[in-house]
């Protein structure tokens, strides 16, 4: 073999590696960006306040009462709405705002868990503060799953017993940002 052959084996094997690497930072990148600015928006700020509200206002910040209060808001909220034929309006619907609040961590805790964004930009770009938050989150999806918010409908076909909950995600995010520094640079 000749060295220019070793050169081109070398070549098209960083050619290989930067064809796959190259597009996946670009995606998780967009994703962070885009995390980054749902965080700024209305929605999210909506379903922040929605949540310290309940917790603070239904709850008197007692953990212990998160999922009686959740169910009865719920029940309340789409019983009525049900009856009255009146849409409700999500950045007044605790179960959207929760939702949503669930759904954004779930992907921050991607990208914390990914090896192109990681742990410390996350903690770098998100303060303590969130954990709390995460805290009432938590519980507040343990609510959600309960008998009270689904009622009966064992009819239907259950999921298998070895599938896990969103809270796996949740749990992981609020031990990263329960270690970050408590206000952001």
């Amino acid at each position: 073999m000749e060295l220019s052959d070793i050169i081109s084996i070398f070549v098209a094997i960083l050619a290989l590696i930067v064809a796959i690497y190259v597009p996946e930072k670009i995606k998780w990148e967009q994703m962070y960006t885009q995390l980054l600015s749902d965080y700024c928006g209305y929605d999210f700020g909506a379903a922040v306040m929605g949540v310290i509200f309940f917790f603070h206002e239904d709850c008197s910040c007692d953990v212990e009462k998160i999922e009686e209060k959740y169910t009865e808001c719920f029940v309340k909220k789409f019983k009525g709405s049900r009856k009255s034929g009146n849409e409700i309006s999500n950045d007044q619907n605790l179960h959207y705002q929760r939702r949503l609040l669930t759904q954004f961590y779930y992907l921050l805790d991607q990208c914390a868990r990914s090896r192109f964004i990681g742990k410390k930009r996350v903690q770098k770009d998100f303060s303590s503060k969130e954990a709390n938050l995460l805290k009432v989150l938590y519980y507040m999806n343990e609510a959600a799953s309960s008998d009270g918010v689904f009622m009966d409908i064992s009819t239907a076909d259950r999921i298998p017993p070895n599938a896990k909950s969103i809270n796996v995600y949740i749990k992981h995010i609020y031990d990263l940002l329960r270690k970050s520094k408590p206000y952001i640079r």
